[in-house]
């Protein structure tokens, strides 16, 4: 275990395990049940998916998505017969602020700091981290945020012919 995994295991505890893509969504809802308001941050294009099937379950709730650091460009996430999509306009304030582990990727380009700083600027009650593979801890991202909590999810398949 390397020295990022040792401070992620002091800071956080774990309080669910989640196993496939339902348990994703069960234990994201399950996260958020109380809160009315969601805002996920994610890079554009890769995270959009993601925030969007997340919003599915809670769809009843008032849910955005800002691409990358640009809160003036956030879109209201609104169910439809096609699924969840994006939508007109919206406040990039919330009672949570969801941010998407795409914006800690090394191609994305984004700093901890850069991030710290645009959630200074927002205003929400609780931060999540929702990411795939361990990027926050890999990124330093769980010591450099105050996440109030983080789902990982890890990935695993294979490809047949």
């Amino acid at each position: 275990m390397h020295h990022k995994a040792i401070c992620l295991l002091i800071i956080m505890e774990k309080i669910q395990d989640v196993k496939g893509l339902g348990g994703m969504l069960n234990g994201f809802r399950d996260l958020v049940k109380d809160d009315k308001s969601i805002l996920f941050v994610g890079s554009p294009g890769f995270c959009t998916p993601f925030a969007l099937f997340l919003g599915y379950p809670v769809r009843e709730k008032e849910l955005a998505f800002v691409p990358g650091l640009e809160e003036k460009k956030a879109r209201r996430m609104v169910a439809t017969e096609y699924g969840m999509e994006l939508g007109e306009v919206a406040n990039a304030d919330a009672d949570v602020v969801v941010v998407l582990g795409g914006m800690a990727m090394p191609k994305i380009g984004v700093q901890s700091s850069q991030m710290k700083d645009f959630l200074s600027r927002l205003k929400y009650k609780k931060l999540v981290g929702v990411c795939f593979m361990s990027i926050f801890e890999k990124a330093g991202w769980c010591q450099a945020l105050p996440f109030d909590y983080v789902m990982n999810m890890i990935l695993e398949g294979d490809l047949s012919k």
